[in-house]
């Protein structure tokens, strides 16, 4: 489908097509096959400044609805697609189904049918959440039926998530790494934050030897300063262009190309499970690193940008228990020390 094969204001969107008239300030998901009768009708309104009220109570519609409902627009855009992909999934299956139909034990289904890939069938399940929550604003609910698909039991993860580099691992990928790689790798562990974030790095954000970014993910504006190491290594770096890390026309590179060198060194290596190391990982090893020079949970957040407690458990594993039990256990031989008669 393209441009030229529709009419005015009409461009081609997520599947669909979209009108789109900036000088009324409209923009609304057309769900009619473009060239039907029904399109036309459609079309015909939204050029005379209306837009028909859905027609159909079912998934098709609270979907398209929620696209253009503001939530959804705030977003952030890696948050959109992931929504995007998940909710397509769901409408593949049931966007005919009237959502006043489905009940806890069809969304239930749902998620254990998926029980193979838990990280994706949790995520369907909090995306339906959202979908039925709209769905009650719209009025394709009644508030006595509730949002079913709130309380229905997660998958838990069965293990502490990605797994910190091994030295062995970092010392053989520091030989090997390409330039590039090797800037990733070094920006990863000196400023524990994630790759999103690193891949967007500009040289104006790192002023009076600190990084100044607002987190991709969370909205959490963070001032770190630069290790010793990094704030070396970053001398040696020539700047082509305004972000740190850059092709070799000094322009910003994409995720994907960035994990395509990350991966082409690890395939590379003799270590056999390098490629097993995911570059999330490094975020970890940071994490390390600061309880092992005695941090607590308040000084590491400070630089990786942690929200919770948990989340640093997780991150931090046996490390961060044993640094913090350490510290306990000398605080009560101090006390000891200290008593009268000692």
């Amino acid at each position: 489908m393209t441009k030229a094969s529709l009419p005015k204001y009409v461009y081609a969107d997520r599947g669909y097509v979209r009108f789109i008239r900036r000088s009324r300030a409209q923009s609304v998901m057309m769900k009619e096959k473009p060239g039907t009768p029904e399109f036309w009708n459609h079309y015909n309104e939204l050029l005379k400044g209306r837009e028909p009220v859905l027609s159909k109570r079912n998934f098709e519609s609270l979907i398209l609805s929620y696209f253009e409902s503001d939530a959804f627009k705030k977003l952030k855009p890696r948050t959109k697609a992931d929504y995007q992909k998940y909710i397509g999934h769901i409408r593949t299956i049931w966007g005919a189904k009237d959502p006043q139909k489905i009940e806890t034990q069809h969304i239930y289904e749902l998620h254990r049918a998926n029980a193979d890939r838990w990280r994706q069938a949790n995520y369907l399940v909090q995306v339906m959440v959202v979908l039925m929550n709209h769905a009650r604003l719209i009025g394709f609910l009644k508030k006595e039926h509730g949002n079913p698909a709130k309380g229905i039991p997660l998958f838990k993860q069965e293990s502490d998530g990605w797994a910190p580099w091994p030295d062995d691992v970092r010392a053989e990928f520091e030989d090997l790494a390409t330039p590039r790689a090797r800037l990733v790798y070094e920006l990863c562990i000196g400023t524990g934050q994630r790759i999103g974030d690193i891949v967007k790095m500009r040289w104006g954000q790192i002023k009076d030897g600190a990084y100044d970014v607002t987190q991709g993910k969370t909205d959490k504006p963070l001032w770190i300063p630069l290790t010793d190491r990094l704030r070396t290594y970053l001398a040696t770096v020539e700047k082509k262009g305004m972000t740190v890390i850059t092709d070799d026309k000094g322009r910003p590179v994409r995720y994907e190309i960035v994990a395509k060198d990350m991966r082409k060194v690890k395939a590379a290596m003799k270590h056999p499970e390098a490629t097993t190391y995911v570059t999330h990982g490094l975020r970890k090893n940071a994490t390390i690193e600061l309880y092992q020079s005695g941090c607590d949970d308040e000084m590491v957040k400070a630089v990786t940008g942690h929200s919770g407690v948990e989340m640093l458990k997780k991150y931090g594993g046996q490390i961060r228990q044993r640094e913090l039990a350490t510290r306990a256990q000398n605080a009560r031989n101090l006390m000891e020390q200290n008593k009268p008669g000692t």
